[in-house]
C-alpha cells in the first residue's frame, strides 16, 4: 500500500533573472518506501538540475488523500483538514475521526470548493475544519 511522503530537496536552481541560486524545495510523493522515494525524486528532478542536488529531508506524511487538477489555474497545494462524524451503534456516542487531504487549487476558497465537490457523494457526515496553504511545489503520483 502506497503512503504519502513529504520531500526536501536542496538544489541550485536558475532564477528568472538568470542567476543560480541555492533553494530547498518541498514536494509530495505517494511511493512505498523511503528508497523508492530518493529514486523519483532524483528522476524527476534531473531536468532541472544545474550542480549538487540532494534530498535533505524525508517523511511519511499524515495525509490520507490528494485532490489533483489539470486545471492550469490551480497552482498551490492546500492541506484540508476535515472530521468525519460517526454514531458508535453500542453506546450511540458521536465519533468523530480528523483527516488530511491535499488539494491542488488556485485559491483557498478554491480549495474549499474543490474538497465539498469531492466528497459531495459521501454517506457520512463530514466537517470542515481547516485550510492552509503549503510549501509542496509539486506533487508526483504514484
Amino acid at each position: 500500500m502506497s503512503k504519502y511522503f513529504e520531500v526536501g530537496v536542496r538544489y541550485e536552481k536558475t532564477q528568472e533573472d538568470g542567476t543560480v541560486k541555492k533553494v530547498t524545495e518541498t514536494y509530495l510523493i505517494d511511493a512505498l518506501s523511503f528508497s523508492e522515494v530518493e529514486k523519483r525524486i532524483t528522476e524527476e528532478m534531473e531536468a532541472y538540475i544545474i550542480g549538487e542536488f540532494s534530498v535533505v529531508t524525508e517523511k511519511i506524511s499524515n495525509i490520507s488523500d490528494v485532490v489533483n487538477t489539470d486545471d492550469v489555474l490551480a497552482d498551490k497545494f492546500y492541506k484540508v483538514k476535515f472530521s468525519s462524524i460517526t454514531v458508535d451503534e453500542k453506546t450511540g456516542k458521536e465519533e468523530k475521526q480528523s483527516q488530511l487531504i491535499v488539494v491542488k487549487a488556485s485559491s483557498n476558497d478554491d480549495a474549499r470548493d474543490r474538497y465539498k465537490q469531492y466528497y459531495k457523494d459521501t454517506p457520512v457526515d463530514l466537517v470542515l475544519e481547516a485550510v492552509s496553504e503549503t510549501k509542496y511545489i509539486d506533487y508526483i503520483p504514484y
